[in-house]
């Protein structure tokens, strides 16, 4: 039945083919800043691990610069441009900026549909600003970024999927040649670096890196209760992302548990909420927990009175990238180089 969806990929690609070729020969303008703008992104639809690599490139650069972090802020309540309050609710501004708010208070972030007037406003409100980082904004050919990190899963790289619907690539293969820096996320413990990289036939400018997800201790989301031994612990996991498979992998090493999985950035009701206790209250364990990921949790702690005593944990991720002293000075050349040129 699949395949009945493989004529419409055919057509989509065309389109996206027409539209980059629109670009490549100037009729469609792509607007330059002179603000060093870092973009971070994907060919395919979600899943890739932007966000931790968003708060990567935080922690690298926030010590030294002025950031500020503009994302389309997906699945939001409120329209607009809008500077992230932490001390909102995730869903006005989508959970992904609102998470990053909450990890880097001291940085500005911003939600806009439109990323050329999101800058142009940014560089108005905030003519201090030393680099912004667009967060999914490869595709968005409106800006021309002074550095684009591409995203590919290991495990589902682009070169081995195919276009909307049939596949899950929201733009066409060789676009990954826009790419100062590719990326291959989520790898296994074992990879093979060589055919993954001839596969993606690199062009002489670009570069390639290797990152896997680290998974951080657990900490209580209400409360100072502090579990010593998870292992002893009946789990209900509780997911609203994209994939979830390295994350299950994780925990099937050393645990037993439910998994209750909602779509992608999914906007949890007090129906959800209802749903996630009445499966917790009907596991007969006296020592059982409720485990998310902080991106949901973002989100459900609008209903932190619904969680009186529910032992709710929330597990955070960070990644690891290879050679990353070369990563690092990659960085930091773009922003001091284009630094000395404004």
């Amino acid at each position: 039945m699949r395949y009945i969806l493989y004529p419409f990929s055919i057509i989509y690609s065309l389109v996206i083919k027409i539209r980059n070729w629109l670009y490549d020969v100037n009729i469609l303008k792509e607007k330059k800043f002179t603000i060093p703008i870092i973009c971070v992104g994907n060919l395919a639809v979600g899943g890739t691990g932007k966000t931790p690599q968003v708060d990567y490139l935080i922690n690298l650069l926030k010590k030294k610069y002025k950031i500020v972090l503009l994302s389309r802020g997906y699945k939001r309540k409120k329209s607009g441009f809008l500077y992230v309050n932490e001390n909102d609710h995730a869903k006005n501004y989508g959970d992904e900026p609102f998470l990053i708010k909450e990890k880097h208070p001291e940085i500005i972030v911003a939600v806009n549909n439109n990323r050329k007037k999101g800058i142009q406003k940014i560089l108005v409100d905030y003519p201090k600003t030393e680099v912004i980082i667009l967060d999914d904004g490869f595709q968005h050919r409106k800006i021309k970024a002074g550095l684009n990190i591409l995203l590919t899963e290991y495990d589902y790289p682009f070169f081995s999927d195919f276009m909307l619907p049939f596949g899950t690539l929201r733009d066409n293969k060789k676009s990954y040649k826009r790419a100062d820096i590719i990326i291959a996320t989520k790898c296994p413990t074992i990879i093979n670096r060589r055919k993954f990289t001839e596969k993606i036939n690199l062009q002489i400018n670009q570069e390639i890196y290797f990152s896997n997800i680290k998974y951080n201790s657990w900490y209580c989301a209400f409360g100072k209760n502090k579990i010593k031994d998870f292992n002893k612990y009946n789990i209900l996991l509780v997911t609203g992302i994209a994939k979830t498979y390295q994350f299950i992998k994780y925990l099937k090493s050393n645990i037993v548990f439910k998994h209750l999985k909602f779509s992608d950035h999914h906007t949890y009701s007090e129906n959800d909420i209802k749903l996630i206790i009445d499966t917790y209250c009907s596991i007969l364990d006296e020592n059982k927990l409720i485990l998310t990921t902080e991106k949901d949790f973002v989100k459900l702690k609008s209903f932190s009175c619904l969680f009186k005593e529910i032992n709710l944990y929330v597990c955070p991720i960070e990644i690891n990238i290879n050679e990353s002293s070369k990563f690092y000075n990659k960085i930091i050349n773009y922003v001091k180089t284009n630094q000395r040129n404004r």
